[in-house]
């Protein structure tokens, strides 16, 4: 189970609980998120993303300029939004 707090913690990245992806320059993508994740770096994604593995929490990672479709218009987990190559 993913304990929020402790990924808050663990990193210097922006958190958003249940937004649209629209709200936050993501073009393309017409969907709510339960968690936006915006990492301060490369270190900072690499924290995320062993993280929410460890938790088991299903995400995505996506650039502000993906294209990313979702059967229900909803995702359900963390997006992590970024444009440093990975």
């Amino acid at each position: 189970m993913l304990n929020l707090e402790a990924l808050k913690t663990a990193v210097a990245g922006e958190f958003f609980l249940r937004e649209e992806l629209s709200r936050h320059s993501v073009k393309k993508v017409d969907a709510l998120a339960d968690i936006i994740i915006k990492p301060a770096g490369r270190k900072d994604l690499a924290k995320i993303l062993a993280l929410l593995d460890e938790a088991g929490y299903p995400h995505v990672v996506i650039n502000q300029k993906g294209r990313v479709i979702f059967p229900d218009r909803r995702f359900h987990g963390a997006v992590v939004i970024t444009d440093l190559k990975i």
